[in-house]
């Protein structure tokens, strides 16, 4: 199978089963989520994006910290899977866009999760959606890189490469780091 971006794969997994990647059982994804909310600088943030939502365990959290979370998905699976996880969290707007799409919020996010999401782009479209992004963010915006550090035949990147990538595309000075044989995640603000 080779590398997938398109909403049809991602959505016929959550028709097929609303936890694919076993984000309610797996410890990897457990601790992941517990590491991404340990490693944020800030207890409290305005507004969060989270692109690649999938079913919403990362927007639950981030509800708890975020005045606001506009969570997005490319799968109208994953993207009920996320509204109803989060139908009593009143401070979370579910979408669908997908990262690497043309930037179309006017909202000035202080927190970016970009959570195993950008190796599913190519370098250029990666490139471009670093680039697209950084135009629309203000200096001391939180943006957190999260990647699964193996390899895939889903994903067109490694995630220390799709990582490498970003953090070249986004002027930023490093806030917090964790890595491990399995996970790399990047905490950064944009300079």
């Amino acid at each position: 199978m080779s590398p997938r971006s398109d909403p049809e794969f991602f959505d016929a997994k959550y028709r097929a089963d609303p936890d694919p990647w076993n984000f309610d059982t797996d410890w990897y994804e457990i601790r992941k989520r517990n590491l991404l909310m340990a490693l944020l600088p800030h207890p409290r943030y305005g507004a969060a994006l989270e692109p690649g939502c999938a079913n919403g365990h990362i927007t639950t959290m981030l509800a708890q910290r975020c005045d606001h979370v506009l969570a997005t998905d490319i799968a109208p699976h994953a993207l009920e899977l996320a509204r109803a996880r989060c139908r009593h969290q009143v401070n979370v707007t579910v979408e669908r866009w997908a990262f690497g799409e043309t930037w179309r919020w006017e909202t000035a996010f202080d927190l970016v999760m970009l959570s195993e999401v950008a190796y599913y782009l190519t370098e250029p479209a990666l490139t471009a959606a670093i680039e697209d992004m950084a135009a629309h963010l203000s200096t001391g915006t939180t943006v957190v890189l999260s990647h699964w550090r193996h390899d895939e035949e889903d994903h067109h990147l490694g995630g220390d490469q799709a990582t490498r990538i970003a953090l070249s595309g986004l002027p930023h000075r490093p806030v917090a780091r964790y890595l491990d044989d399995d996970v790399r995640i990047e905490v950064v603000a944009v300079r």
